[in-house]
């Protein structure tokens, strides 16, 4: 039976633990939902970088159409498009994007050593959980919350317990208590409509800085975006199409 495991920080990650394992990395409210988002309007790869410096020099190295994304303790940096789902405008020539933000792709920096690695928000989470069944390799399952700089995030931990909820549905999996106190805290926020997320630390900050329409456009998608973020080789694609084929 596959066991499914929940990290509240990205600071708790050892990332030799999870050469065998197979990561997902949530940052509900902002980095993991801008990254489905993009998905769906026509940016593709994705490139996720550690920090601003990183994205900056990877970015003066491209030679084909790009989009710069990216924040430093949820303010904008000059240059950088700010990473909120809500500006995030279809293309109608495919580009790629290069993101960079202070939870979410440095989670992904520290989960890319997986065997598999996923990129879920409440917006894609039950793909992501058809996903991890789908698969049935024996890894164990890794949940990654991203966290607010160093500090447990409501948001991230409810994203988790969207997934092994899902999962629990479709079959028997060994929860750590974790786990299933994430479990039960989806299923609660779930029932209020995830009301109480608007009321998180993480969404005190973007409120602050004037991104609170980019929480509700989250909370609205809640299951809605089709798309299937995996991190192969240096870069994050849509494996949606995969999936569909499949069940087809």
């Amino acid at each position: 039976m596959r066991k499914v495991h929940v990290i509240t920080q990205k600071e708790m990650v050892e990332p030799d633990k999870l050469i065998d394992c197979t990561a997902v990395v949530l940052d509900v409210f902002l980095a993991t939902s801008t990254i489905a988002f993009l998905l769906k309007n026509n940016y593709e790869p994705i490139y996720a970088m550690e920090d601003i410096e990183s994205a900056k020099v990877f970015a003066a190295r491209q030679t084909e159409p790009y989009i710069l994304l990216g924040e430093a303790k949820g303010e904008p940096v000059e240059g950088f498009l700010y990473p909120d789902p809500t500006l995030i405008e279809l293309s109608e020539q495919r580009k790629s994007a290069i993101i960079c933000s202070t939870n979410g792709t440095r989670a992904i920096e520290k989960a890319k050593g997986a065997k598999f690695l996923y990129v879920s928000s409440i917006i894609n989470g039950h793909l992501i959980a058809s996903r991890l069944h789908e698969q049935d390799d024996g890894s164990s399952i890794v949940l990654i919350c991203s966290g607010n700089d160093n500090r447990f995030s409501m948001e991230d931990f409810v994203g988790a317990g969207q997934i092994i909820d899902h999962l629990m549905g479709k079959g028997d999996y060994l929860l750590s208590d974790a786990s299933k106190v994430a479990r039960e805290t989806y299923l609660h926020s779930h029932s209020i409509s995830f009301q109480n997320l608007l009321d998180s630390e993480t969404a005190s900050l973007l409120s602050d800085f004037g991104f609170m329409e980019s929480m509700n456009l989250v909370i609205q998608h809640h299951e809605k975006v089709n798309v299937l973020p995996v991190f192969i080789g240096n870069k994050i694609i849509n494996d949606y199409s995969r999936m569909q084929n499949a069940i087809d």
